[in-house]
């Protein structure tokens, strides 16, 4: 009996139990009603996994992107996968988003934390070993008495499970050789990924995919910022000019933002400022413990120092010239400055300068700061100008004073003049930067041992007679009054950067007889220079020479050709400049010559077939009679590597014959030059990384065009075609804005009016009355060129690297006989026949939105069955007039791994720039390969020969669930911000995006029952 009351009791508590009602959580769909249970009980079954995460996360779409692409690659070896970045960056907050969002679709995962702080006791190893044996084991700890022990059980317990493993915070190479070296115990479709901030550590496994975690953008930043000081997305209005202070004392660091956030959440405006200015003093403390760790985990102390150097002084200076500069300084600048971008303390941007967040320059200057917190004159470096001015003014600097910095203009003392007795006492002082500094005084008892002397606005003529300068390897004159660099013999045998730029009032340059070891000259803005001192080849190992807007520049020495080291000459806005040096043919060595602005439109190699020889002739003899021209034949094209040539007067018979051998050329410049066509010259040249053709006017074919990684055509207005030489592949095209005729691009599209179709063709589109539509005019928009032209009826051929489609768009609303199944709303949904093979899709749209709105439409094709969604934007669309409608004829071929017997397929038309203005209705015409054989006339298609089955063997962009997404045709909208906004407007009652059937509103759905 009491076996029975425990039954009744247990059924009754059943009974009382609240379960799922069909009708009202999915309105009777049975599909959806079992997705349902599936979520909540995987929900319940994988919650104890469930990694804590910052509630917010802003900005992580693009790393997620790349790493859902790899998990899903299906990959049956094991792979490893490696964040890096700095500290602070969000690299763990991503790799436990994606622990949490992706282990389900493993076996087992363990996700290691902190594995640096474990390394560093003397258990760490062990006790990560029984984390991970007790993650993978599903519970379950088995015992680990030793490294040995635990190694042999981990071997046996990764044996024949797919399992995903994170390791967050590898920062030693042994970390990483055994995560490799256990390669082979991981059974197939295993996945590793790790977080280091030292990059250097992937270097040496070449199977490791790496992915740079990078700061925020502002918009990222604002927000993030937002949820943690104001928890909304958006700072009140009067907190907006504050909040935009952070956010440049932060530069887009997540961590930065959510800790400054959060300690000012709540807190009055007054707070806010007296919290701002600190920042520009002192790093907050949680953000200097953290970003440290980075600096300390550097190998040696030279490279710590050299870190201090970079951070007090050269933020944002050139590579080549800070590398001169301290290894002066004794330090190993090339090595050290690789270990610090290793390490995430340093970039070099591609102008091959130093680039520090302003978190890390801090977090370098607060440890200098440091070492005296009280008193600045014992600290090795002074770079903040209250710090400067005080030391200076009160003459307290010491020997321990290494570099100074004085900016002028950012004080209120600008008319002080400073003694130079304040120097007196820094015999080490080796860097000084001023700028619109005075000083009075002798130079006798004036540093020794200076390297690099930077003294911007300076007001004398020249500089003292007993001012050091035998120790100095870089002047930097700049914006100053000099006329020479000195008035007597100058003592400057070890000089090897020399910049007067915007010196106006040099007139010649120094005499270099006493330069030999100069390496960089620079005398760019030097309006009243004249000439180059004809001692120019005694600067035998000169490497850098920039004379950009010498205006009055009449001529280069003849001697020029006699530097064989000279590897870059910019001559860019010498207007007066008459000649090049014939003996500059022979510089081997010259790699980046620049000649913006200056005038080659003598040059002339061809003799154009309209042009009659006794004109030709005359013109010949008249261009002798003005003297010397500038020629291109004078450039040593065979090493030439960059060459910039914008709005030099070029035509297309401007270019010499031996531009053939030009097999070194890589970055090509001819913007704002009256080109009509590319010479056939070009065709030798086997390589260009970038060609770049901006405001040629003229421009009207780029036609056999050779290999480019990258070409820039913008504003020119008749190009018409853009197309390589057989074999030859143009990798990217930068968009083409305002090339208003361009009617064809390789391997993009290509525009054909329809009286130069095939007529059968056109027939076979569904398009009847062929005759009377030749004499329609339409309005076209390319969405590639940004422009809209009227024009007849246009065919528009697209080629995809996942394939190929083609379209038509004509004005009116009439159906075409072949669309029998049509659908009155912007959704249409199809079963494909289980008893033939799909060959062909024809898909109408029947269109109208608001005139002079500017449009991006997309046709999303989602393959229920075989969980496939194709996102198409074509480059091309018309625009309807007035309130008139516009239809639109697309043609696709599917393969069946793509579309196949009884497959549910939905096709869903969309506009990007929604709104109720916008009216849209579909239709379909299947094809089956029975009625493409019997020769029905509905079947023939066009004979399209761009149009190639879609997506075969390709990888997919990305996923959304379990759907792989391809993204087809010019969208110009981010992937992941299209998908957000394409499922926030389907209505989860019947497809709509407005739903006026079902009186839904439009809601954001999974994709699995979309």
């Amino acid at each position: 009996m009491e076996k029975i009351k425990q039954w009744r009791t247990a059924l009754t508590e059943l009974a009382n139990l609240g379960g799922m009602h069909l009708q009202n959580l999915t309105n009777g769909y049975e599909s959806e009603f079992i997705l349902k249970i599936v979520s909540v009980i995987k929900d319940k079954v994988t919650r104890n996994n469930i990694l804590s995460i910052t509630p917010h996360l802003v900005g992580i779409n693009d790393s997620l992107h790349a790493i859902n692409l790899w998990l899903r690659d299906g990959s049956a070896n094991l792979e490893v996968f490696a964040l890096y970045g700095i500290g602070g960056v969000g690299k763990t907050t991503i790799a436990k988003y994606v622990y949490n969002t992706s282990f389900q679709l493993f076996e087992g995962g363990s996700f290691l934390e902190n594995i640096r702080e474990y390394s560093e006791r003397p258990d760490g190893l062990l006790c990560l070993q029984r984390q991970l044996l007790s993650d993978i084991s599903k519970g379950k700890t088995p015992a680990v008495n030793n490294l040995n022990d635990g190694i042999h059980k981990i071997r046996r317990a990764l044996h024949g499970r797919k399992l995903l493993i994170v390791l967050d915070d590898v920062d030693q190479s042994e970390q990483l050789d055994a995560i490799f070296g256990m390669r082979e115990w991981f059974y197939h479709g295993s996945k590793i990924m790790l977080t280091t901030r030292n990059v250097h550590l992937l270097n040496a496994h070449k199977h490791c995919k790496r992915y740079a975690v990078d700061t925020m953008n502002v918009s990222n930043s604002l927000e993030l910022f937002s949820w943690h000081a104001f928890r909304d997305s958006h700072p009140p209005e009067c907190y907006i000019e504050q909040s935009e202070k952070i956010l440049k004392q932060c530069q887009g660091l997540p961590l930065a933002l959510e800790v400054l956030g959060a300690s000012l959440h709540g807190k009055m405006r007054a707070v806010w400022t007296s919290a701002i200015q600190k920042l520009e003093t002192f790093t907050h403390s949680k953000l200097q413990k953290i970003l440290k760790i980075s600096y300390e985990s550097l190998p040696d102390d030279h490279d710590r120092e050299l870190f201090l150097e970079l951070a007090c002084f050269f933020n944002g200076e050139a590579k080549s010239s800070v590398v001169v500069i301290l290894d002066a300084c004794k330090y190993y600048t090339t090595i050290g400055v690789d270990n610090l971008v290793d390490r995430c303390l340093l970039k070099i941007d591609t102008y091959g300068k130093l680039r520090m967040h302003q978190l890390i320059e801090s977090m370098g200057r607060e440890i200098v700061r440091q070492q005296s917190p009280k008193d600045p004159g014992e600290w090795s470096r002074l770079w903040h100008y209250r710090d400067s001015v005080e030391i200076l003014e009160d003459e307290t600097g010491t020997r321990a004073i290494e570099g100074l910095a004085l900016d002028m203009d950012m004080t209120n003392a600008y008319q002080t003049e400073l003694s130079t007795k304040a120097f007196s006492m820094m015999h080490k002082l080796r860097l000084l930067k001023l700028n619109k500094v005075q000083l009075r005084g002798g130079y006798r008892d004036f540093p020794k041992k200076l390297k690099w002397l930077c003294w911007h606005g300076y007001t004398q003529r020249s500089l003292p007679d007993d001012f050091p300068l035998s120790s100095l390897v870089a002047i930097d004159m700049q914006n100053s009054k000099l006329q020479k660099l000195v008035q007597g013999n100058m003592c400057l045998g070890s000089l090897k950067i020399l910049n007067l730029s915007h010196c106006h009032c040099v007139v010649e340059s120094p005499n270099f007889s006493q330069l030999r070891v100069l390496e960089q000259l620079i005398l760019e803005g030097c309006a009243s220079l004249v000439e180059i001192n004809e001692s120019i080849q005694m600067a035998e190992g000169l490497l850098i020479m920039n004379l950009k807007d010498c205006i009055n520049l009449r001529k280069l020495s003849k001697n020029l050709g006699m530097l064989k080291l000279l590897e870059t000459l910019i001559i860019s806005g010498c207007s007066n400049l008459s000649t090049l040096p014939a003996a500059m043919k022979e510089m081997e060595s010259l790699k980046v010559f620049q000649a913006d602005g200056l005038d080659f439109g003598n040059s002339s190699f061809v003799i154009e077939e309209y042009v009659s020889w006794p004109i030709y002739f005359w013109g010949w003899v008249s261009k002798r009679n003005l003297g010397s021209q500038l020629l291109l034949s004078s450039l040593p094209f065979k090493s030439i590597r960059r060459l910039s040539l914008v709005n030099c007067n070029l035509h297309d018979n401007a270019f010499p014959k031996d531009f053939i051998a030009a097999p070194s050329l890589k970055y090509l410049d001819l913007s704002n030059n009256p080109i009509r066509f590319l010479p056939e010259c070009f065709e030798g040249v086997k390589m260009l990384k970038r060609l770049t053709l901006r405001y040629c006017n003229q421009l009207q074919a780029l036609e056999n065009l050779p290999n480019i990684d990258s070409l820039h055509v913008t504003d020119c207005p008749l190009l018409e075609k853009i197309r390589c030489k057989e074999g030859a592949s143009l990798i990217s095209v930068a968009s083409p804005w305002r090339c208003k005729k361009l009617l064809e691009m390789e391997k993009s599209f290509k525009v054909v009016p329809l009286e130069k179709m095939d007529s059968e063709m056109i027939k076979n589109c569904g398009i009847d009355d062929v005759e009377s539509k030749k004499r329609i005019q339409i309005r076209l928009y390319n969405k590639s060129t940004f422009t809209e032209t009227s024009c007849p009826i246009q065919g528009v051929y697209e080629n995809h690297c996942r394939g190929g489609t083609f379209s038509i768009f004509y004005p009116g609303s009439s159906v075409p006989i072949l669309f029998t199944n049509k659908h009155n709303m912007a959704s249409k949904s199809f079963v494909v026949s289980s008893h033939s093979k799909l060959r062909y899709l024809n898909t109408r749209v029947w269109y109208k939105f608001v005139p002079g709105s500017i449009r991006s439409l997309f046709i999303v094709i989602t393959n229920k069955t075989k969980k496939r969604m194709i996102i198409y934007s074509p480059r091309c669309h018309g625009v309807p007039d007035g309130d008139e409608y516009m239809t639109w004829l697309s043609h696709w071929k599917f393969g069946s791994h793509e579309m196949g017997p009884g497959d549910e397929v939905n096709i869903f038309v969309y506009d990007w720039h929604y709104n109720t203005s916008f009216e849209v209705e579909v239709g379909v015409h299947l094809v089956y390969e029975e009625q493409e054989q019997a020769g029905d006339h509905s079947a023939k298609l066009p004979n399209i020969e761009q149009t190639c089955v879609i997506l075969q063997n390709i990888k997919p962009w990305g996923h959304r669930g379990t759907t792989q997404l391809y993204f087809l045709g010019h969208g110009g909208v981010r992937g992941d911000v299209l998908l957000e906004s394409i499922f926030r407007r389907i209505c989860s009652g019947c497809g709509r995006r407005i739903c006026t059937r079902c009186g839904r509103r439009p809601v954001r759905r999974a994709i699995q029952s979309y």
